[in-house]
């Protein structure tokens, strides 16, 4: 006698699979898209800053730079305090039109 095979039920199919597909390729659409509008984007944004000369200032070249430290740049250090370099750099690094107004505001 042959024993009775186990009957196993049938996983159900998607319900609606026209409808699945549809959703599954939009999503998979709109992430290609926006990875595509993100490069660009990225891209610009980077471009746009070597296209204006950023460039990153290397902390060696720095270093032998001899830098006048008068009482004007070092405000409102004085002179002779060990900040005071720093503060000049900064007050050098400015625009003549930017230093006109720091020293406008100073006065």
């Amino acid at each position: 006698m042959t024993e009775p095979k186990p009957v196993i039920a049938a996983s159900e199919g998607i319900r609606f699979p026209r409808l699945y597909f549809a959703i599954k390729w939009t999503i998979i659409g709109s992430l290609t898209l926006l990875a595509i509008l993100a490069a660009a984007f990225w891209t610009m944004v980077l471009g746009g800053f070597a296209a204006s000369g950023f460039r990153a200032s290397s902390p060696i070249a720095g270093t032998g730079e001899n830098l006048v430290i008068t009482p004007e740049c070092a405000w409102p250090l004085s002179a002779n305090d060990h900040d005071a370099k720093a503060v000049c750099r900064m007050f050098y690094n400015l625009t003549p039109e930017q230093r006109a107004r720091v020293l406008a505001r100073r006065k």
